[in-house]
Parts: structure tokens; sequence; C-alpha cells
């Protein structure tokens, strides 16, 4: 698993680096599986995230995340190191 964290202002709270990352993967691929981390506590957002990797979603852009929710998906990629389901698995932190 390989986790980028995206920190930056931008109009509507978007970073231009997300609004990148989201159009090249629009482009190159079927529209990338996004989730609105406000939606969701730390907990529930580590869930959410195996949810999308368990029905085979390869890259994910998560848009809104607060400190607590990175500092807990960046503790599951560590937590996970061993599991080759996750291996390939790309998410994207968008604070």
């Amino acid at each position: 698993m390989h986790v980028q964290v995206i920190t930056g202002a931008g109009q509507e709270g978007k970073t231009y680096r997300s609004k990148h990352v989201q159009a090249r993967h629009d482009w190159l691929y079927e529209p990338a599986a996004t989730v609105h981390a406000e939606a969701y506590g730390a907990a529930g957002l580590v869930e959410i995230l195996e949810v999308h990797a368990a029905k085979g979603d390869d890259e994910i852009l998560v848009q809104g995340c607060t400190t607590e929710q990175i500092q807990a998906v960046l503790e599951w990629q560590s937590a996970t190191e061993e599991v080759a389901e996750l291996e390939d698995l790309l998410i994207h932190l968008v604070k």
C-alpha cells in the first residue's frame, strides 16, 4: 500500500495537486473511488478504505482529511505491510 498525503490551500478546499490526481486518473482509467472524509471519524475512514480495497479499488482519493484521520490511515498502512492483497493499493489523502 502506498499512501500519499496532499496538503495546501486551493479553491473550495481542494488543492491543485488533488485536482491533478483526479483528472489524471479519470483520463487514464475509470473514475477514482472518492471518499469524503468529513463523513467519517478516524476509525470509520479506515473501515471504508478497507471496504473499497476489498471490492477491488486500487486507487482511492480521500478529500477533506483531518490530522487524526491521516494518522489512523498511516497506522493502518503500518499494520498491514505484510498483506499481499493491499500491496498495489494507492491512497491519496487530501487535507
